[in-house]
Formats: structure tokens, sequence, C-alpha cells
């Protein structure tokens, strides 16, 4: 935190650093939103695309391998370009971060078509559910969340580990230690990003670029989880189309 909004004499000032920062906040859960209404449009529409308009099964199966395989390395492109992009300040990672959201959709397409709307439109409440609470406990909270960044990536990397040991012992009960650890890590690094969001809001930082950042950070957050809780809703409830 900026100490020096907050030990600012001039109480005046520190209101309007106070309301720049949560116009910013607001503004980054907003890019966020339009993110994940643009992913989930194209994965309706391709999904749809490719349930109505492939003739046959061989045909399905080699447009559905291709476009998952394409847009998983291109994902993974993307991903070093808005980095790319965000540090080097120049341009703008607006372009990017859109591509970035549509190929999200094109490698989530498969889900329309695959899972019951049920599950989906449960996964997706449940995880606005916990994104609010993880923001809530974010946001109020006083103490310094930098550790809980070291911990999520430590139980990402300990859960990788376990994941290659398990491919030996086949575990039913190791599989599903490991399920929760991921999904706690990407609990406690999202809890951080967020923290870290609201301190550089705070400080008053804030650019058009760096929130579009940020909202892409949030946006990534926010779809690990999903996947995650579409996972285990699949393993509850065992439907699928």
């Amino acid at each position: 935190m900026n100490n020096q909004i907050y030990e600012s004499p001039n109480p005046e000032v520190v209101g309007q650093k106070t309301r720049s920062g949560n116009l910013s906040f607001a503004k980054i859960f907003f890019y966020m939103f339009l993110g994940l209404a643009l992913t989930t449009g194209v994965a309706f529409g391709v999904g749809a695309l490719l349930a109505y308009k492939c003739p046959d099964l061989e045909t399905f199966r080699n447009v559905y391998l291709g476009l998952m395989i394409g847009s998983a390395v291109a994902l993974i492109i993307m991903t070093f370009v808005i980095n790319l992009v965000f540090l080097r300040g120049r341009h703008s990672i607006l372009v990017p971060a859109i591509i970035y959201c549509v190929l999200m959709g094109v490698l989530l397409s498969s889900f329309p078509i695959f899972i019951d709307w049920k599950i989906l439109g449960m996964a997706f409440g449940i995880t606005s559910g916990i994104f609010l609470l993880l923001t809530l406990i974010a946001v109020i909270s006083k103490g310094n969340m930098s550790p809980l960044l070291m911990l999520g990536f430590g139980l990402l990397m300990g859960s990788g580990i376990l994941i290659l040991v398990n491919l030996l012992m086949r575990s039913s009960t190791l599989y599903w230690v490991i399920s929760f650890a991921i999904f706690a890590a990407m609990m406690f690094i999202t809890i951080f990003d967020i923290w870290n969001i609201k301190k550089i809001t705070e400080r008053g930082e804030m650019s058009t670029n760096l929130e579009l950042y940020c909202a892409f950070t949030l946006y990534v957050d926010f779809i690990y989880i999903l996947i995650r809780v579409i996972y285990f809703l699949l393993l509850i409830y065992g439907k699928s189309k």
C-alpha cells in the first residue's frame, strides 16, 4: 500500500485517489467480464458449427482435433505475445488479448458439445461465487498476501511431482489429493492476483493498458477455476452428452 496516499495531510486528495482506484478496480472486472462473454460466445458458436456442419463422425473428429491442437498451440504463443507487448509498453495489449479470448473460446468449444448445459451453467455459477468470495478476501484483507503466491506455486510444483509418482502407483486417493491441491493452488494464486491489483489501483498507477493486463490476469484465473469446477461436477454427476 502506498503510504503517501494514507499519510497525505490533504483528505481531499486522498478521496480523489481512492475514487480513481475504485474506478480502475471496477473497470478491470468489467474488462474481465467482456473477455469471458467473448469466450463464451465463441465457444458456443464454434461448438454449434462443429455439431451441425460436420457431415459425419470422421470429418468431425479430424476438424475437432485440428481446432483443439491449433488453438492450444496458438494460446501458448499468444500468452508470450501479450506479456512481451505489455512489458515493452509501446503498444496496447487489446488486440492480442481479444485474440486470446477468441482462441480460448475455440479450445473450449467442445464443452457445449459433450457436456450437459445444466452442468455448464452450474459450473459457471459456482465459479462466479468462488471468484466473488476470493475477491472479498483479497479486498478486505489487511495483511500481506504475497506468501499465497509462493504457496500456490509450491502446491503446483508438488502436484506435478505427485502426478508423476501416481503414474506408477495409480492410487485413487492420491489422485483426489492432487486434484484438490491444484484447485487450492489456483485459489491462492487468484487471491494474490486480486490483492496485488488492489494495491496497484490504490497507488494510482493505473493506465488503460495496465487495466487491460490486470483484467487479462483475472480472466485467466477465472477460466482455470471454471475448468476445474466443471471437472469436479462431471466426476460427481457423471453426466455428459
